[in-house]
């Protein structure tokens, strides 16, 4: 592939669908939390909730005031796209909106894009050549859970796609030089991604131990560290303005005890560690099983495997390996050990989407060399991955009234979906 011509061709295309994979209404608590601090932040100048258009529980009960649970930085970015949307008269509501679509559209979804070409440009330094680095950047964008997820305003997508970001450039420090530059965009990346998405400050630390202990790196750690500070900067103040303290506010059992609360300490993640007996059963379930992650990615199956192949084996990404497996395990225990709730009403296993980049890059020597049967493992895979991704666009956070197998719920609320939604068309037409 000489010409970059099926390079744009590609990545118009996966734009493309990305605009149309946008489920334009908030279907859950928890984005329906986040639209209203949106709203607030932009229609009514504050931080509290209580006066705005969404019904949400997923909120903390501060000082006589409601406040969304969530991690600000996403909707931060999103309360800049809706400002001049508000100007224009483009409102936020709950129902099928314009305006809701428009920053999904101009936050989690350009972002996915722009993640996919960090990945795509990745890939520039494994031995893949150009055609097989759109295959796994295909793949990664349409064939896991990332696609499902920024089908919605999601902290989920976006930590995944500012993970791949942070990782490009945490790759072209390591392997390129000019750590100085790269490191701190990477840090500032990863920060990005772990102030959105707390457990995954476990990503900036791992990475950051690595440059701690690399010489060549270590020039870069300042600006590393100082970089990472500036993107958790903002969610630190908003959640230090609210609670007056730097504790996030999802962390304190209190914060939920409000009168009618629909919550219990026992039912909140970071609670109390679950007993070993409870773990054997839920860890299992978490990854297999028909809510079971590695079921709705399946790539997962070859890619973890090789990504321990390449420790094993000493190969160019090793080092990267050891991190990446030392912050999977982690992350994955510690929602083994302080979690009870499969992630709520989700499609499969949210809490683990943003480590799905990183699985995906170790992808990679399944597609070295010319061996017939790869290509057949890797295009049988990818025909069963898309359908899967794509079910989950039409709706992330399906109802559990529709049974316990998120992708046998979500089929059943497509008619639903559809019929709502072309109603709501049906009537702004007219």
């Amino acid at each position: 592939m000489r010409s970059r011509w099926p390079v744009v061709v590609v990545f118009v295309l996966l734009a493309i669908i990305g605009a149309v994979t946008i489920v334009p209404k908030a279907m859950s608590w928890n984005d329906s939390s986040r639209m209203a601090t949106i709203q607030a932040i932009v229609d009514h100048g504050t931080l509290a909730i209580g006066s705005t258009d969404f019904l949400t529980e997923d909120r903390v009960f501060l000082n006589g005031t409601f406040y969304s649970d969530k991690p600000v930085t996403p909707q931060l970015f999103g309360a800049l796209v809706y400002v001049p949307l508000s100007a224009l008269g483009v409102k936020l509501h709950p129902g099928w909106n314009l305006a809701y679509y428009l920053i999904t559209l101009l936050t989690m979804k350009l972002l996915w894009l722009l993640s996919l070409v960090a990945f795509y440009k990745s890939l520039a330094l494994t031995s893949l050549n150009r055609a097989r680095q759109l295959w796994l950047t295909i793949a990664l964008g349409l064939g896991t859970l990332t696609l499902s997820w920024s089908a919605t305003f999601s902290n989920h997508s976006w930590s995944a796609s500012w993970v791949t970001i942070g990782f490009y450039f945490f790759l072209k420090a390591r392997h390129e030089g000019r750590p100085g530059r790269n490191l701190f965009l990477a840090g500032l990346s990863l920060g990005l991604a772990g102030s959105s998405d707390v457990p995954m400050l476990i990503l900036p630390a791992v990475f950051g131990c690595y440059v701690l202990f690399d010489a060549r790196l270590r020039r870069g750690l300042l600006g590393y560290v100082a970089a990472l500070a500036v993107a958790v900067a903002p969610w630190l103040v908003v959640n230090f303005a609210i609670s007056g303290s730097l504790m996030p506010v999802q962390l304190v059992a209190s914060n939920f005890l409000w009168p009618g609360s629909p919550w219990t300490p026992d039912m909140l993640s970071g609670g109390p560690m679950n007993s070993a007996e409870f773990v054997t059963t839920y860890l299992p379930a978490l990854l297999v099983g028909g809510r079971g992650f590695l079921f709705y990615n399946p790539f997962a199956w070859v890619a973890l495997p090789l990504m321990v192949a390449e420790v094993i084996r000493r190969r160019k990404f090793a080092a990267e390996a050891v991190a990446v497996t030392a912050a999977t395990v982690v992350i994955i225990g510690y929602y083994a050990l302080w979690s009870n709730n499969y992630g709520g009403a989700s499609y499969s296993i949210r809490w683990f989407v943003p480590l799905l980049p990183l699985w995906m890059f170790f992808l990679h020597p399944l597609l070295e060399g010319r061996v017939r049967w790869r290509w057949v493992i890797f295009f049988t895979l990818l025909a069963v991955s898309v359908p899967i991704a794509v079910i989950g666009a039409w709706d992330p956070w399906p109802l559990r009234r529709y049974g316990d197998i998120p992708l046998l719920g979500t089929l059943k609320m497509t008619p639903v979906h559809a019929a709502s939604l072309w109603e709501a068309i049906r009537q702004a037409l007219h």
